[in-house]
């Protein structure tokens, strides 16, 4: 077992920063900064940076509601959930998003600029995004490991990295338990570089981002069986792998149309 000693804060005089508040601000920047650099290529910077902006205020809108919606009734580390502390839901600095919500709001925030200006192709700058928000998520996840907020099964597979956590200002389990999020962190890191290597191969505009989305789902619904403690919903499942489904039900039939229609335009006459 790897025991896990780190406080989840830094205590600076009178000042306290959550690592998760700094890997997620981490992450968003090198999730953008990638991002930008790859759309840039069909697109002028202004536009880029715009999309960018409004992506990233989206993401952070999203990832708030969603989670509040998620935590409304109870929640890990908030007894009676906001429906008994409303006053914290504006409090996103003391630690509280969701991924799917960052996902989601980021990917229609920077949609809404893109349709307004007009010169961002839709599907070029989708497929910009998917190694961006892939690596933001990953980076994002360090902060939730030191952190140990999202708990986890019994480690006893014969394979699996387990650990415990033993600091007393920790939100982590004494284990030895599932490292769940460092699994969801490996699983984006490798959406990260195969989102990147397909670039650039003539696949349709538009695939790479559906794959990414198909390769998140699926990845979110297998590790959701590994924590535990939060609220599920419909057949059982937490309220991350219901999204899943519904993500990987839109998904699947987009990257059928999306393989089709690039074949078709392959094989049209001159």
């Amino acid at each position: 077992m790897i025991v896990i000693d780190l406080d989840p804060s830094i205590h600076l005089g009178p000042i306290t920063l959550a690592w998760h508040g700094i890997f997620t601000a981490v992450g968003i920047f090198a999730g953008v900064t990638v991002s930008v650099k790859l759309v840039m290529q069909r697109v002028s910077e202004p536009d880029a940076n715009a999309v960018a902006f409004w992506g990233v205020v989206g993401g952070i809108l999203g990832a708030r509601i969603f989670h509040v919606f998620d935590c409304w009734s109870g929640c890990t580390g908030i007894p009676g959930g906001y429906a008994a502390h409303p006053e914290l839901i504006p409090q996103i600095w003391s630690g509280g998003i969701a991924v799917w919500g960052a996902a989601i709001g980021g990917v229609l925030g920077g949609l809404i600029v893109a349709l307004r200006r007009r010169t961002v192709p839709i599907g070029f700058g989708a497929d910009a995004a998917a190694p961006g928000l892939a690596l933001g998520f990953a980076v994002g996840r360090i902060g939730d490991i030191i952190n140990g907020e999202h708990h986890a099964t019994a480690c006893d597979a014969p394979i699996g990295i387990c650990v415990g956590y033993t600091n007393p200002a920790t939100l982590g389990q004494p284990g030895p338990v599932h490292l769940a999020v460092g699994y969801d962190m490996l699983w984006n890191a490798l959406a990260v570089v195969w989102a990147i290597v397909l670039r650039g191969r003539g696949l349709p505009d538009g695939l790479i981002f559906w794959l990414w989305m198909a390769w998140y789902s699926v990845g979110r619904i297998a590790l959701g069986f590994l924590r535990v403690g939060e609220p599920t919903y419909i057949l059982n499942l937490r309220e991350d792998q219901a999204i899943g489904v519904i993500v990987l039900a839109v998904a699947l039939p987009m990257l059928v149309v999306l393989t089709v229609r690039g074949r078709a335009e392959v094989v049209a006459p001159a």
